[in-house]
Formats: structure tokens, C-alpha cells, sequence
């Protein structure tokens, strides 16, 4: 037994020896990094990415066309004759923004032409309130309101004063700052110089009645008629220039009315007394011959004394043809309004004469 333990025990170092002998196989050599290549299969792997181009031409498109409205309502505003120079800048600015637009889709200029916009609008406004200012010493307002005027007038010298660097947003409320206030002394104004056309309206119209209008001019008297309703209901609702307009109109009207029924019924009246005579002198003449030689019996073509030669007229009554321009909740509001203006315009009147007289 001993025997066979013993040659086990040989055979098993041996074995050990020899593997721990043994030399290793070589692996094979690779060609290329594995590493390397695994990066470059993912990045082909990668989805390309394209990077977008912005175009802002639609949107500019919309801002200029925005811009050029602006443009148009300063022109009709008359800015290239109170402002010409201002303008002139303004426009040619307003050129080479566009030339720019159209040469790069790519450029964003919502922030130029903004500004263009606002400083053509305050051509506008500005130019507005350089003729309500004219308009309003010619008419002889500036007493209406003396605030108002000189708020006015320091708010165009500043907005002048401006130069076309200044950003349009500054020159826009300047310019609004001037309009504003002409615009309270144009109402404060036209509101006393509308009542009182009311009132003279009114008269015009009661001499025409007086000559019946109504009857002998019907058309014109309608219309006459018509434009004093209307400018009622454009002053209870503070549109104050045409309401006088309209009180002027109906008024002249009305006048003309007068004048011409007037000189139609004084001809009318003439001929009358003439052929009045005229039958007076040939009754005279009757009443002679009948006493010279009177008539035996009757005579053809001659009518009886007491013959009716003509129908009665069945005229209608000329005070129906008499429109009443007074009735209405709209005249009645007017006619308040009316003289609360002249109220306040005798009122500062009467303020004014006497801080003079201080």
C-alpha cells in the first residue's frame, strides 16, 4: 500500500513541474486600436444636426407696412410744411431700413422700424396741433382756455427742440403732449362758438317761418331743417366743430330762405296792389259808362253780377309745412349744453376782464 502512495505522489509532482514549465501560447497581433474604431462607429452613428437660418422678412414686411401708413398719415397731417426737415431725415431713414430688409432676409429690424414708425406718427400729431394752433388764434380761442394753450405751445417749442437722433418714442409723447391740449381748447372753444350758431340758427328759422318757408321753399327748407338736427346730435355727443358746422349751415340756410321768400312776396304783394288798381280803375270806368249809356238787356259774353267764375280754393294750412327742430330728448340735451357753454364762456370772460383790470 505503501508502494502505490508513493508512486502517486511521484506522478502528481511531476505533472505540476511540467505545467508550471510550460511556455504560453502567443495570442495573435491585431492591426488597429479597437478602441479607435468603436469611437468612430459611433460617431457615424450620430444624426446630423442642420442648423436653421432665421428669415425675418415677413415679419419686417408686416412692421413696414405699418411704418408707411404712419408715413401717409403724416404727409396728410402737412408735416413736410411744418416740418420738412424732421420729415425729410425721417424718410430717408425710413429708405435705407426698407433697402436693408430687402438685401438680408436674415436681419431682425422690428426695433428700427419701430422707431421710424413712432417718429412719423409724431410728425403727425405734431403737425395736427400746429394747425389746431393756427386755427385757434385766427379764431380767437386762446382766451377760451389760456392753460391748455400754453401747455400747448411749450409742449411743440420742446418737441422742435428735438433732434432726429431722439429715440420716436420721446418725440411721440411730445407731440402727443401739444395735441392734446389743443385739443381740449379746440372743444372748449367750438363749444361756446356752437352754442351761440345754435341760437342764431334758431332766429334764422323763425323769420322764415314767419314768411312760410316751409311752404314756398320746401326742399330747401327740409334741409335747413335737417342740418340743425344733425349738428344737435353731433353736439350731445361732443363732436363739436361739426356741430357748429351744421348750426352755420342750417343757419345760412334759413337766412337764405328769408331773403329770397321775403323778395318773392314782396313782387307777389306789388302785383297784386297793381291789379288791384287796375280792377279799381275799371269799375270807375264801368260805373261811368253805365251812367253815360247803361245797358238794356244782357250782353253775350258778359257774366251775370252774382256768377261764379272760379272754384274755391281748398289751401292747405301753411303752419303744417312748419317743421319743429325743438322737440326731441336730442334737442332738449343740446339746447342744455348750449347755453352751459356760454355760461363758461361769459364766466372766464368775466375772469379775464377783471384780472386785466388787477
Amino acid at each position: 500500500m505503501k508502494k502505490y502512495l508513493g508512486i502517486f505522489t511521484c506522478a502528481c509532482t511531476l505533472l505540476f513541474l511540467a505545467s508550471c514549465g510550460s511556455t504560453p501560447k502567443a495570442e495573435p497581433e491585431l492591426d488597429f486600436d479597437p478602441t479607435e474604431k468603436a469611437e468612430e462607429v459611433i460617431e457615424e452613428t450620430k444624426p446630423e444636426v442642420v442648423e436653421e437660418v432665421a428669415d425675418f422678412s415677413a415679419a419686417n414686411q408686416l412692421l413696414l407696412e405699418t411704418a408707411e401708413k404712419a408715413r401717409q398719415a403724416a404727409i396728410d397731417a402737412d408735416a413736410q410744411k411744418f416740418y420738412a426737415d424732421k420729415f425729410n431725415e425721417t424718410d430717408k431713414l425710413y429708405t435705407e431700413i426698407k433697402n436693408a430688409c430687402a438685401a438680408d432676409s436674415k436681419k431682425d429690424a422690428s426695433a428700427e422700424i419701430k422707431d421710424i414708425t413712432q417718429k412719423f406718427e409724431s410728425l403727425a400729431k405734431a403737425s395736427l396741433a400746429q394747425s389746431m394752433k393756427k386755427r385757434a388764434e385766427e379764431m380767437g380761442f386762446s382766451g377760451e382756455d389760456p392753460d391748455s394753450y400754453d401747455k400747448g405751445s411749450k409742449a411743440l417749442a420742446e418737441y422742435d427742440a428735438l433732434e432726429n437722433a431722439a429715440s420716436g418714442a420721446d418725440m411721440l409723447a411730445k407731440a402727443n403732449e401739444a395735441f392734446n391740449a389743443y385739443s381740449v381748447l379746440m372743444v372748449k372753444g367750438f363749444s361756446a362758438f356752437a352754442a351761440k350758431e345754435r341760437n342764431a340758427a334758431l332766429e334764422a328759422k323763425k323769420n322764415a317761418d314767419s314768411v312760410k318757408a316751409g311752404v314756398a321753399k320746401k326742399a330747401e327748407y327740409a334741409k335747413a331743417s335737417e342740418a340743425f338736427k344733425n349738428a344737435d346730435a353731433a353736439y350731445v355727443t361732443k363732436d363739436i366743430e361739426n356741430a357748429y358746422r351744421g348750426y352755420k349751415s342750417s343757419k345760412e340756410i334759413y337766412s337764405e330762405l328769408f331773403e329770397t321768400v321775403s323778395k318773392n312776396r314782396a313782387a307777389a304783394l306789388a302785383a297784386i296792389e297793381r291789379a288791384k288798381q287796375a280792377v279799381a280803375d275799371a269799375e270807375s270806368y264801368s260805373t261811368e259808362a253805365d251812367t253815360i249809356a247803361p245797358l238794356e238787356s244782357e250782353v253775350a259774353g258778359i257774366e251775370k253780377e252774382d256768377a261764379v267764375l272760379l272754384e274755391a280754393d281748398n289751401l292747405a294750412n301753411p303752419e303744417d309745412a312748419v317743421i319743429n327742430i325743438e322737440e326731441g330728448t336730442t334737442a332738449q340735451v343740446a339746447e342744455k349744453a348750449a347755453a352751459a357753454a356760454i355760461a363758461v364762456e361769459e364766466a372766464a370772460k368775466s375772469i379775464l376782464s377783471t384780472s386785466e383790470a388787477k
